[in-house]
């Protein structure tokens, strides 16, 4: 059996086709999966700032010199001649929202010990904090506060 020149010419380019797809195939499938996950981040960044707007709509406000963390303290303060108190003696109540004017919101939990920390952090620009803030009335003391805890 004899094959024209054209039909081994296109067999041949079909060939070179398929293997070209098979080779690339891993590669595609990567660049799928890391697309997959760029979305899912996206999609997790755009659910935590919303939470974290709509808990700034409540939020007490905490009198902090850097922004709130996982774990970070959560007690009642005071100003005193200029200064933040901490009352060491005035846990906040478990399940209070808490916020920063630098975008982020928590809740207040208990750690091991029972001592009242923040956690399930969600953060939002702090543009949009200051206008919430702005529209609660609710005008933060400056960040620059020297804390210290009270004896």
């Amino acid at each position: 059996m004899q094959f024209k020149p054209t039909t081994c010419l296109i067999g041949a380019q079909i060939a070179a086709l398929m293997v070209g797809y098979i080779l690339r195939a891993p590669d595609l499938q990567a660049t799928a999966e890391r697309q997959d996950s760029i979305r899912l981040e996206q999609k997790e960044a755009a659910f935590a700032r919303t939470e974290a707007m709509q808990r700034a709509q409540r939020c007490v406000v905490l009198m902090t010199e850097l922004p709130i963390t996982d774990g970070t303290a959560a007690y009642f303060s005071s100003l005193k001649n200029g200064r933040v108190v901490i009352h060491k003696d005035r846990p906040l109540p478990s399940q209070t929202t808490v916020c920063d004017t630098y975008g982020n919101t928590g809740i207040v939990t208990s750690d091991a010990q029972g001592n009242p920390i923040v956690s399930d952090i969600k953060q939002m620009p702090p543009e949009e904090m200051e206008k919430i803030l702005a529209q609660r009335n609710i005008t933060p003391t400056s960040r620059h506060i020297t804390q210290y805890q009270e004896k």
